[in-house]
């Protein structure tokens, strides 16, 4: 199996909570590109509640853009714990 380019998938979708109110709903997932094709293991599900919108549209869009923002900050979370995690094991005579 010859595997590609891994990279995080994020979908936005609203259900109704009442009028005019919908449960904005994000998933980060990741994908991977291969020949035979995969599923997409589900890194991260969050909820925004309590919004108006004028249509279930709008909420799909404001959920996506929260789910977007979830995942820079998680991959930022990331790189900052790598780099720390690098400097932990590299001896401080090699950093200078």
């Amino acid at each position: 199996m010859e595997v590609g380019l891994e990279f995080l998938v994020i979908r936005g979708f609203a259900v109704r909570e009442g009028r005019g109110k919908w449960a904005c709903c994000f998933e980060i997932r990741l994908a991977a590109r291969s020949d035979e094709g995969s599923d997409e293991p589900l890194l991260y599900r969050g909820e925004l509640h309590g919004r108006q919108f004028d249509c279930e549209l709008a909420a799909a869009d404001a959920a996506r853009e929260a789910g977007e923002r979830e995942a820079r900050l998680r991959v930022e979370s990331l790189k900052a714990l790598i780099i720390a995690q690098h400097r932990h094991r590299v001896p401080p005579s090699l950093l200078r």
